[in-house]
């Protein structure tokens, strides 16, 4: 029996590409080894250099016999002993462990498996066995198992069944795994007979297949003994350990990529390939049309995909004739027949004489089919016309804003494919204008038909905002039966998004206290000037994080304003509104009357999530609010606050300023409310009291 064990000669990978000498040998018995696999220090790749020895297994890195090596997917098929435990007269046992620390290889955590055979038995009830198996990967130290228990071995799955725990079962391993050992929680019940034997492995993916004889016995150890028992996939890459991996490809035009080699691709017609099973590292493998070795000079060469001994299944044409070319082929239907030969289809015969009778048939179906077309469109336009006049898009088109028509937004959301936000007013798409602008599309929920007259002048009084911590409205489309607005693109998302981690993602962004103040004061000053400086007083009323969007420097602009209600300075309250119910007022909600103090206690809550880094509803019905007015009146608050920015004392005397602030737009009567500008005020003193305590600090320090 011949063997291949791996040696790991030297380290890094030759940054000039070296050769193969010639004279190296490439078979090891019936195994092939291709380069950058070598037998002979001279023969392979640093870290690639293979040891060929007749009936000997070598445990350089494990008891690792090699079978076969892919190029074309940087994999390898390895055997390595089982892991058993037998309670026999004389008890016998045997462990397996694979150790690839060093070397290029991981174990493949998608073409294996570890499998545990087992059934323990106890005092006349069911006991489970439990398999284990630890190891080390590019993350850390790694342990898991699995349990197998069954009542008796007739009690236990039928042969051929999944493993699934019913005397046999399974886990996934991780990626990056370079070591594994496997063992068993020994079950010393003194009622185990004394013939069960269980067994541990890994190995490849449905090669194994459960029978209960391998419960008694040692079935499965005397039938394997000291050969290879089940193959192992090994996943390889060139430079792993110095985390090599292959540059960006080339761009040609919008679709076509173009490969070209690199590192150690030194055949012309190949490209580097990054390493999968989530580490560094890559591979070569030929372009397509062409196969052979990419590691070796003009190694990837022609196929002809015309040869149907071959590529018959792979290279379609059929009813066509086949002509080869360099690096491809073509297929032109042979006479009498027309379409596709790659295509599933191929080439098709023409119509026979006897579908020509059908033609005038189908020619009149298809007039009527234009003109029912020509008919929809006709109708479809006046719809929409009707919309723009509904909308107010005579108003509108008196005033500078952009109007949009509907298939101008379809092609600049690409029919509305990428969503970037959703709530009570509607869903927010991203587009790209035609002179590459990122932009947001909001369409809304439907309008109230008592507020559809209102709508021009409210697009009109936006489209005068100018307020750079306020999202500007670029434009609207009013040829819809609910009008759509176009907003400049805040590339960070939400403030929500960065404190509490975004899709159910626990990932959260590290953000600073000061830039935090900033937040504060930024989106206080546009709330203020929405109330008391614009052309006419602007309600919010729905202020919470998920309105506040950031953008690459952790600037807020708050958005949704005019979806919710615009006013006249001589208004004061209105009666509409649609907000979040873990941000809105209680006076609120209690009289249904909404008036700038209302966005001054959503803002109080928005303050509280930027101290505590805790959602308006935490830890499932917790109220944020509630919660720390009650560590206020205990004198707990430090307890509440994000960790993450308490590196100081000064910091918690800042941050409980702020907490304060908060409290008091949280305020039961609205008259004891601050307004917003005054809000913005306390904020700015407070970061300026905090400003001055750091500096201090620092020249005490020097």
């Amino acid at each position: 029996m011949v063997y291949i064990a791996l040696l790991g000669i030297g380290k890094g990978v030759c940054s000039a590409s070296p050769r193969q000498p010639r004279d190296c040998p490439d078979k090891c018995g019936d195994v092939t080894v291709p380069y950058p696999f070598g037998i002979g220090s001279e023969c392979s790749l640093p870290n690639f250099h293979l040891n060929c020895s007749e009936g000997i297994l070598l445990t350089v890195t494990g008891n690792v016999r090699i079978d076969n090596i892919t190029l074309e997917t940087a994999q390898m098929v390895a055997y390595t002993q089982l892991t058993y435990v037998c309670d026999m007269a004389e008890e016998s046992t045997q462990r397996m462990s694979v150790n690839l620390a060093g070397s290029p290889f991981l174990l493949s955590p998608v073409a294996n498996v570890f499998t545990a055979v087992g059934c323990s038995q106890g005092f006349g009830y069911r006991m489970s066995s439990v398999a284990r198996i630890s190891g080390s990967s590019t993350g850390g130290r790694y342990l898991a198992g699995c349990i197998t228990t069954c009542a008796s071995v007739n009690q236990s799955a039928e042969d051929g069944a999944p493993c699934s725990g019913q005397g046999c079962c399974e886990a996934s391993l991780p990626t990056g795994l370079n070591y594994v050992s496997v063992f068993w929680n020994k079950n010393n019940s003194p009622d185990k007979p004394s013939n069960r034997c269980e067994y541990a492995f890994v190995a490849q993916k449905g090669r194994y297949n459960f029978s209960r004889a391998d419960l008694v016995g040692e079935t499965l150890a005397q039938k394997y003994g000291n050969t290879k028992v089940f193959p192992l996939v090994l996943d390889w890459a060139i430079g792993r350990n110095e985390k090599v991996t292959c540059p960006p490809p080339l761009k040609d035009g919008d679709n076509e990529k173009l490969y070209f080699p690199y590192g150690v691709c030194i055949s012309t017609h190949s490209h580097c390939v990054n390493a999968s099973n989530v580490t560094p590292g890559y591979f070569c493998r030929c372009n397509k049309g062409y196969a052979g070795n990419p590691y070796k000079e003009n190694g990837c060469t022609d196929i002809n995909e015309c040869d149907l001994t071959k590529y018959k299944d792979v290279y379609r044409c059929h009813g066509g004739t086949c002509h080869d070319s360099e690096g491809n082929y073509e297929c032109n239907c042979n006479f009498g027949r027309r379409g596709d030969g790659k295509s599933d289809k191929g080439c098709e015969p023409v119509l026979s004489p006897a579908a020509i009778a059908v033609i005038g048939t189908i020619s009149a179906m298809s007039i009527s089919a234009v003109l029912l077309i020509f008919f929809h469109m006709e109708h479809e336009k006046r719809k929409l016309r009707d919309h723009f006049n509904k909308n107010g898009g005579k108003l509108l088109k008196s005033i500078k804003i952009k109007i949009f028509r509907k298939e101008d937004l379809d092609k600049i959301t690409k029919n509305y494919s990428t969503i970037i936000g959703k709530g009570a007013f509607g869903e927010v798409y991203k587009g790209t204008t035609c002179e590459y602008i990122q932009v947001a599309v909001k369409r809304s929920i439907a309008i109230n038909k008592d507020r559809q007259k209102d709508f021009a002048n409210e697009i009109q009084i936006q489209s005068q905002i100018s307020h750079k911590y306020v999202v500007q409205l670029l434009g609207c489309c009013l040829e819809a039966e609910v009008p759509m607005l176009v907003y400049e693109f805040v590339p960070r998302g939400s403030l929500y998004d960065v404190l509490h981690g975004k899709n159910g993602n626990m990932r959260r962004e590290p953000i600073s206290l000061r830039a935090r103040l900033d937040i504060a004061i930024c989106s206080a000053d546009a709330l203020a000037y929405m109330h008391s400086q614009a052309s006419q007083k602007i309600l919010h009323g729905d202020v919470k994080s998920g309105n506040i969007l950031l953008d690459d420097e952790f600037m807020p602009k708050v958005s949704d304003f005019g979806t919710s209600r615009l006013m006249s300075i001589e208004k004061d309250h209105t009666n509409w509104v649609i907000g979040d119910s873990s941000y809105i007022d209680p006076v609120h909600m209690k009289t249904g009357l909404l008036t700038e103090k209302s966005d001054v206690y959503s803002f109080g809550i928005v303050l509280l999530e930027l101290i505590t880094r805790k959602k308006a509803r935490y830890d499932r019905n917790n109220s944020l609010p509630l919660n720390y007015i009650k560590a206020f009146t205990e004198g707990a608050t430090g307890q509440m606050y994000d960790i993450e920015i308490l590196s100081s004392g000064e910091d918690v005397k800042c941050l409980g300023e702020v907490g304060l602030i908060a409290m008091q737009c949280l305020e039961v009567d609205v008259d004891d409310r601050p307004t917003m500008t005054e809000v913005a005020e306390k904020i700015k003193r407070c970061k300026s009291r905090w400003l001055q305590s750091h500096w201090h600090g620092k020249t005490k320090a020097l």
